[in-house]
């Protein structure tokens, strides 16, 4: 018999403990997509990607170790009840991956949000874009985090919070509703051309 208990494993617990930077996190969250890690701080115990994800497992778990840290992410649906944009948002602080991740989802013709947490403080700068629409309403990304918004995403995980908090918060959306491999295309573009200027820098 198997039992699953409602809250993390302390195994996970300590993992998440040990987290000092944002490339801790990264990796960390990269076992997260990948299943090694079974829980993410701040969801319920063993939270685990949406199944229509598993084909993108890859490239968001090369993103997270790369520098960028994946929060969330979706795949694109058009059904008579919800319509979905490929999206992914996430945090990096590496000027480099940010050429690559902003030129790689221009080239694509994606929709890019950037914000950091001072953003969240002016109401003209929080705006995100739609990516659910269904009959009960619509879901944003990219609306501008503050700490606050942080701290819930690493509750009673201080280091982490302090290591994403002055990080670029990015949002990277196909500009259309429906099932596109564009956003996942220029994602792993940007880990490509990023992995290939450290290899040559």
């Amino acid at each position: 018999m198997t039992i699953r208990l409602p809250w993390m494993s302390r195994a996970d617990r300590a993992r998440w403990r040990s987290a000092r930077t944002l490339a801790d996190l990264g990796r960390l969250t990269a076992d997260w997509w990948e299943g090694s890690v079974r829980s993410l701080p701040g969801r319920r115990a063993g939270h685990r990607p949406d199944p229509a994800l598993a084909a993108h497992v890859p490239v968001l778990a090369a993103a997270n170790r790369a520098g960028f840290l994946a929060s969330a992410a979706q795949v694109g649906l058009a059904t008579a009840r919800v319509r979905q944009k490929a999206a992914v948002q996430g945090f990096t602080a590496d000027p480099v991956l940010i050429h690559y991740l902003v030129g790689a989802a221009e080239k694509a013709g994606l929709d890019v949000v950037l914000h950091d947490w001072h953003d969240a403080f002016y109401a003209e700068h929080t705006g995100g874009v739609t990516v659910t629409r269904t009959v009960h309403g619509t879901v944003v990304f990219g609306q501008a985090l503050a700490v606050q918004d942080i701290k819930a995403l690493w509750p009673r995980l201080p280091d982490a919070v302090d290591a994403v908090v002055p990080a670029l918060q990015i949002t990277l959306a196909d500009a259309v509703f429906g099932p596109s491999d564009l956003l996942w295309g220029a994602l792993a573009d940007a880990v490509r051309g990023l992995n290939e200027a450290r290899l040559h820098g």
